[in-house]
């Protein structure tokens, strides 16, 4: 199973969303430097998308690798504040607004979760 954002979503959803647009497995094999069936194969394994990938993507699809990174859980939430405003603005669009800690509060930087990086 692959890692997901802290709202649940797998990487391609949530490229899917920030770009406005459909994507295929082949577009995401394409951005990563990889062959189709390579993509295949990894894309279901548990550290997929890692931290050097969600740089890969988010360079690739003009989106922020940090803010993929927070998202996936690589980097710690206390690093929002290093976003300039496009990166926050993917962060909000990708469901940073609504994040919920599991107890079913909203998410804030102050949160156990933050401070251990979810």
């Amino acid at each position: 199973m692959s890692r997901t954002n802290l709202d649940g979503k797998p990487i391609k959803l949530v490229l899917e969303w920030l770009l406005n647009r459909d994507l295929k497995d082949a577009d995401l094999a394409s951005a990563l430097g990889l062959a189709g069936a390579t993509y295949s194969r990894h894309k279901d394994d548990d550290d997929y998308p890692n931290f050097a990938e969600l740089e890969q993507l988010g360079d690739a699809f003009g989106l922020s690798g940090r803010m993929l990174q927070i998202a996936f859980g690589w980097r710690k939430l206390d690093e929002l504040v290093l976003l300039d405003g496009d990166g926050m603005r993917q962060w909000i669009e990708q469901g940073g607004g609504n994040h919920k800690e599991r107890s079913g509060r909203p998410l804030s930087l102050s949160s156990g979760a933050a401070r251990d990086g979810v």
